[in-house]
């Protein structure tokens, strides 16, 4: 029971998707991260069912890319993006390490936080409009291959992956919640999961690609988590260099970099 109360704390925490069942058992608290990759998927699902719905609306090019790009921020209730608002202010600030955790507490907007938020807004408009735009030109002159699009499902799910292990795994900071719950005595099996299943999703993206599941295949997909986990790498690692740890606010920092980072890729391969 533990087990199903963790994933619906899990999605009741990091989603807004409405759920009647809103359980809280402060001993399946440790499960919460561990269940965040699936939360994922339900994410990446409803993401790419938008999109199919979209597309056979006909929604004009501009507004079905700007709902696509404004999607995976209002469906978790814009966590992930004030975390990266808050990173941003802090880093960008290049003050001393004290006032740099100072800044990332206050919940005060910065105009780091504010000029953050406006580049990563264009660069996923501009990466989304040309997704949707090179797609809807193949399609019309009958040479896609596959569905790149399935990058949608995957994406949120490989994104999360890295937040959870992050978050287990790495040093928290001073202020963290993770630093004084029992999330760090308890992760070993949950890291574990976790990197099974970032493994399991990849190597089903490569299968996808390689045509193990249909003839028409794409490695698009592939090329996107890739792109997304590199992102998320590289600026983790930076942003826990920067202010001496991790906490939530650098993960949901971090998820906004890789899904932004897989969306380009995606434009880009195209």
């Amino acid at each position: 029971m533990r087990f199903i109360q963790g994933f619906f704390m899990s999605l009741g925490m990091f989603s807004s998707i409405p759920c009647p069942y809103r359980p809280w058992n402060e001993k399946a608290r440790h499960l919460m991260l561990a269940w965040l990759p699936w939360v994922g998927l339900v994410i990446g699902l409803i993401w790419y069912g938008l999109y199919y719905a979209m597309e056979q609306l006909d929604v004009p090019l501009q507004l079905e890319a700007a709902v696509l790009v404004l999607y995976p921020y209002l469906i978790t209730g814009l966590i992930h993006l004030d975390g990266y608002m808050d990173t941003s202010d802090a880093i960008l600030s290049r003050r001393t390490l004290e006032e740099k955790l100072r800044i990332l507490k206050d919940p005060h907007t910065g105009a780091f936080a504010v000029i953050s938020v406006v580049v990563l807004m264009l660069l996923c408009y501009g990466a989304m409009a040309s997704v949707v735009e090179r797609i809807n030109l193949k399609q019309a002159l009958g040479i896609v291959n596959g569905d790149p699009m399935l990058s949608l499902i995957l994406l949120p799910i490989i994104t999360r992956c890295g937040s959870a292990i992050a978050v287990m795994a790495g040093k928290p900071l001073a202020h963290s919640q993770y630093k004084v719950d029992d999330v760090k005595k308890k992760s070993t099996v949950e890291i574990t999961a976790v990197v099974i299943t970032l493994a399991g999703v990849f190597l089903t993206a490569y299968a996808y690609g390689a045509g193990v599941f249909a003839a028409g295949a794409s490695f698009a997909p592939f090329m996107v988590l890739i792109g997304a986990f590199a992102g998320y790498l590289v600026s983790i690692l930076s942003a826990a260099r920067n202010l001496g740890g991790v906490s939530g606010d650098l993960a949901g920092y971090s998820l906004s970099i890789a899904e932004a980072s897989g969306l380009v890729v995606l434009a880009v391969i195209l």
